[in-house]
């Protein structure tokens, strides 16, 4: 049975990431004789980004578009974040600094962040960003020219990951991996297909209509969501409204996390809440991945060499390595960590029960110095 199963899940990984390949595709060059640009609104929401949002600010002040305005807005930091956003709208009337708020009762500090900029917002198209990211040049523009050519009411872009420390290394790019691999973004994109239920966007990058961010109730609608970005591209495809997920990773760029610390208790953060804080739904998703990524490798240590079950396991794990570094080489990911494919998901899997540990056990998550709870 187990043979069976590894079978017929390298048949269904091999032809889900050749689709999905095929779907996201890079944004085409921006139109050099287009005159008329519609104005954007940049919204960074930052705490505590002292030391990463330099890039993410120099992007925007390098950024060849015409008509933009850049909100940042500081979410309460106690570093020195205040001052230097202050610094680049001194240099750049484009820039606004906002003042965020006290975080009132039934609110996420993301979410609350983000509906005070939207507040602020005058364009037509919105652009919510973190402030870990950068962009290139012309970012903006190809973004408008292919939202507008292809009718989108959401684009969200993968982002190239910069990973420099041992678990950004290992852990990253199994994240990207287990998102592209195993979930048909053709049907997870159709509204009313039960797959969609399933759809999500990445917070990194969320360039939306500004109309249909207001028509599904912007931030408030997620307003007590620890992982909003899933759940507000969610509600854009449950809408009937259309979210396009395309390969940004030629021009706009994130790193994550700067330590191994950062990365297990950023993915804690958000691993449980990703599965509605339900164990069953948890475990089963932990499960499957340990048996899909994990244990073909595992087996062959064990197994007679070249029966039944030791050619299924080699097949899925040698198909697990062959996409692994087709990403590596389209997205920009770290090659050698390919190779360390089921170490990287048995890490990915040890941070999720961690992360049911901190919801369930100790009733409480954190991060940049707020309290998360179940239901917040």
């Amino acid at each position: 049975m187990l043979a069976v199963f590894f079978s017929g899940l390298g048949l269904y990984l091999t032809a889900c990431a050749w689709d999905n390949t095929r779907l996201f595709q890079k944004l085409p060059s921006a139109d050099p004789k287009r005159e008329k640009w519609p104005l954007v609104s940049v919204c960074i929401p930052a705490r505590n980004e002292e030391g990463r949002i330099r890039r993410c600010l120099e992007s925007f002040l390098n950024q060849d578009y015409p008509r933009m305005e850049v909100l940042v807005l500081d979410d309460q930091s106690t570093d020195g974040t205040f001052k230097l956003i202050q610094s680049y709208a001194a240099k750049d009337k484009r820039f606004k600094v906002i003042r965020g708020k006290t975080l009132p009762a039934g609110w996420v500090g993301k979410p609350w962040a983000c509906h005070q900029l939207s507040l602020k917002a005058k364009g037509g198209w919105i652009f919510f960003t973190d402030a870990d990211t950068w962009h290139g040049p012309d970012m903006l523009k190809r973004s408008v020219q292919e939202a507008e050519r292809r009718q989108a009411d959401l684009i969200t872009c993968m982002n190239r990951q910069e990973t420099k420390t041992w678990l950004e290394y290992l852990v990253i790019p199994c994240m990207v991996y287990n998102l592209i691999a195993f979930l048909p973004a053709r049907l997870v994109l159709r509204p009313g297909n039960p797959f969609s239920k399933f759809a999500g966007a990445g917070g990194q990058f969320l360039f939306f209509r500004r109309k249909v961010y207001d028509a599904i109730g912007g931030h408030t609608s997620v307003k007590n969501e620890i992982v909003e970005d899933l759940q507000i591209g969610n509600r854009v495809v449950r809408a009937g409204l259309k979210l396009l997920f395309l390969d940004g990773t030629d021009f706009t760029f994130c790193r994550m996390y700067h330590s191994a610390r950062d990365v297990w208790e950023g993915f804690s953060k958000n691993f449980f809440p990703a599965f509605g804080f339900s164990a069953g739904r948890a475990l089963a998703g932990y499960g499957f991945l340990l048996t899909a990524t994990v244990l073909p490798y595992w087996l062959l240590f064990w197994l007679k060499p070249w029966s039944f079950l030791f050619n299924a396991a080699l097949g899925l794990a040698f198909l697990q390595v062959l996409v692994r570094l087709n990403q590596a080489l389209r997205y920009g990911l770290p090659v050698f960590s390919c190779f360390l494919h089921p170490v990287g998901n048995l890490l990915f899997v040890l941070i999720g029960f961690n992360s049911m540990r901190w919801y369930l056990i100790l009733g409480k998550g954190h991060w940049k110095g707020r309290i998360l709870k179940a239901g917040d």
